[in-house]
């Protein structure tokens, strides 16, 4: 009874690891709170720490998140002594929101809510990562794309009937577009910048 609830303090102190800020310092000698957006997040480390290490700060991001839900999912942990697999990856993207490691800053739970599907269930995690690259090439903002794509998410549990998934998923959703209200302000502002390589 009480593993379930070590278990999210355990989620959450793996989510909060702040990923792009130890490999920023490591390999560029950046801290990628000081550049761009000053998100220690994955897009904002693209952009200042290069493809390369962008690209793995992402892939940590969502292997952090996606740790304990792959362990319930393939039933390496009793999954019925504890709570719905997508309640430990929130409890990740609430650790990578809310940083304990950073004064509970950091970034804004994208890559964490796709590592947490992907330990979940494969194929929503790919419906919800083709979202994003559509609404992406149609809208060429990532925070729209990022948004849309994590709503996705709800879609598929009503869909599924899965009350579980709408329940954590719409969380995840919130915690998401609660993250990018200052992208959405730029975007209306016509401040907000666009990718250019889709």
């Amino acid at each position: 009874m009480l593993l379930k609830f070590i278990l999210l303090l355990v989620a959450y102190l793996l989510g909060a690891i702040p990923f792009s800020i130890i490999l920023g310092k490591k390999f560029r000698g950046i801290d990628v709170r000081e550049h761009g957006s000053g998100n220690p997040g994955g897009t904002n480390s693209f952009r200042f720490l290069g493809g390369k290490i962008g690209g793995w700060v992402s892939f940590l991001d969502g292997t952090k998140a996606a740790l304990i839900p792959f362990l319930i999912t393939f039933n390496v942990l009793d999954g019925s002594q504890l709570f719905h697999p997508l309640a430990y990856g929130l409890a990740a993207a609430v650790g990578h929101v809310f940083s304990v490691y950073i004064r509970f800053k950091g970034g804004k739970a994208v890559a964490t809510t796709i590592g947490a599907m992907v330990a979940f269930n494969i194929f929503y995690a790919l419906i919800m990562i083709a979202v994003f690259l559509l609404i992406l090439k149609i809208w060429k903002y990532v925070s729209v794309a990022s948004t849309v794509a994590v709503f996705s998410t709800v879609i598929i549990g009503l869909v599924m009937t899965d009350w579980s998934m709408v329940l954590y998923s719409s969380l995840l959703f919130l915690l998401v577009a609660y993250r990018h209200q200052s992208n959405y302000k730029n975007i209306i502002n016509k401040t907000e910048s666009k990718v250019s390589w889709i």
